[in-house]
């Protein structure tokens, strides 16, 4: 079952990256302090950067992976990222959010928002995340 491309909620939106968000996505992403806890390697230039969305739509397309740029509802620049990965009958989520945004609960809204497609798909049992132990703000998005 896939994902909608597109997940609306009352705050922001859940949309499938697009080229266009490879500034925006590399401007937040390489902030060391967003990506002090990040357990991927930091993307530094726009052209890996572009070769990762590629990346990721294909992943969607075979669906290895799913990821969304999460935007404010009313307008349409990347301001963080959301994605789950499904091996299975389990999932993994992870999220990632602009600092100018945080502490405004896009994360948990955009986290709460693609652990219930999950729950929707009838293979999923086993939803998970995990997070730096330092990482205080993220453990407090997982609790909820």
């Amino acid at each position: 079952m896939p994902p909608p491309d597109v997940i609306a909620l009352r705050t922001v939106r859940l949309r499938r990256p697009r080229l266009a968000d490879a500034e925006a996505i590399l401007e937040y992403g390489s902030d060391p302090e967003v990506a002090r806890y990040a357990d991927w390697p930091v993307r530094s230039d726009l052209a890996s950067l572009r070769e990762l969305l590629h990346d990721r739509a294909a992943r969607w397309t075979s669906g290895a992976e799913y990821y969304w740029v999460i935007t404010e509802r009313e307008r349409d620049g990347a301001i963080g990222g959301s994605c789950c990965r499904v091996t299975g009958d389990a999932a993994e989520v992870g999220f990632l959010v602009h600092r100018q945004f945080w502490g405004r609960g896009i994360a948990t809204v955009a986290c709460t928002a693609v652990v219930a497609w999950l729950w929707s798909v009838p293979t999923v049992r086993r939803v998970w995340a995990t997070c730096d132990a330092e990482n205080l703000a993220s453990a407090r998005v997982l609790e909820k």
